[in-house]
């Protein structure tokens, strides 16, 4: 093919016009091709690879199916984790002992009895609405055969030479003759807000400290027979100011005891909402 010298001059200039913009997009399509492999073959390796050893050297455990690549996550190579799987379950200890008292909580309140297990004072605990069912199987004195599980532990016992808490155990079923009594749930009441108790107010001198199984202020007793129940909390935050003989003002509602709860003395027992001590009043609730 003949070209003539006008030709090849325009031929020329267009070839070196386009050069630049040809070898640009050349450059462009194969540094992105070249992110692109480097991308699968970091995430191929990283998929292939161990997980780093820990710092004694050992290597660490496997991931736990259906926990996430760590064992943390809620999700991993098996899915999501299964409902409950974090959950042990608790076996029942099929238990007897003498019967030596029965024990109530900061609310004066009964929840619980005492029994020797192995030489060793055990408290086990029950459902509030449960303690007229429990105390009608089984009084003081008496061996009794009860099913339960391990609950918290409480403190030592004030004067005892050991540091270990005092164990503690969660009543599932007790039996005093043939039939045995299983804890069984309070029922929720039908219209809680029909049958709710209406706050007022509340005057007096401390007479008592009421505390819990762990030392905590769980209530104030009155000198009219009124127990303040309080959150833990409260005792700690306003410390010396709560001492017997101290004028407080609560404002509060008072407690019904429900179908089955047995009370140890017969007081007016109040979820204080607020409280006044030394001419300040706080909101504990």
């Amino acid at each position: 093919m003949f070209f003539s010298p006008k030709s090849l001059s325009v031929l020329t200039l267009a070839a070196l016009l386009a050069g630049p913009a040809l070898a640009q997009q050349t450059t462009t399509t194969t540094k992105t091709k070249t992110k692109r492999s480097a991308a699968k073959s970091a995430a191929a390796a990283g998929a292939g690879a161990a997980a780093p050893a820990l710092p004694d050297g050992t290597p660490p455990p496997p991931p736990v199916p259906g926990r996430g690549p760590h064992g943390k996550g809620p999700h991993g190579p098996a899915g999501p984790g299964r409902p409950g799987e974090d959950r042990a379950l608790q076996p029942v200890q099929s238990l007897s002992g003498t019967l030596t008292r029965y024990v109530t909580n900061p609310e004066g309140l009964y929840d619980g009895f005492v029994t020797t297990l192995n030489g060793t004072e055990t408290t086990v605990h029950f459902p509030l609405h449960m303690a007229k069912a429990v105390m009608a199987a089984a009084k003081p004195g008496q061996t009794i055969s009860f099913g339960a599980v391990a609950g918290r532990r409480g403190p030592a016992e004030a004067g005892t030479a050991t540091a270990q808490p005092a164990a503690r155990l969660e009543l599932v079923s007790v039996q005093n003759g043939s039939t045995p009594l299983l804890m069984q749930r309070p029922e929720r009441p039908r219209d809680p807000e029909a049958t709710a108790p209406a706050a007022t107010t509340w005057n007096g001198r401390i007479s008592e400290l009421r505390r819990d199984d762990r030392g905590q202020v769980r209530g104030l007793v009155l000198t009219d027979n009124t127990l303040l129940l309080l959150p833990p909390h409260v005792a700690i935050q306003l410390g010396d100011k709560l001492k017997v003989g101290e004028t407080v003002q609560a404002t509060g509602s008072a407690l019904t005891l429900r179908e089955g709860m047995v009370a140890a003395t017969d007081v007016r027992r109040v979820h204080a909402q607020t409280l006044t001590v030394g001419g300040v009043q706080y909101l504990v609730h």
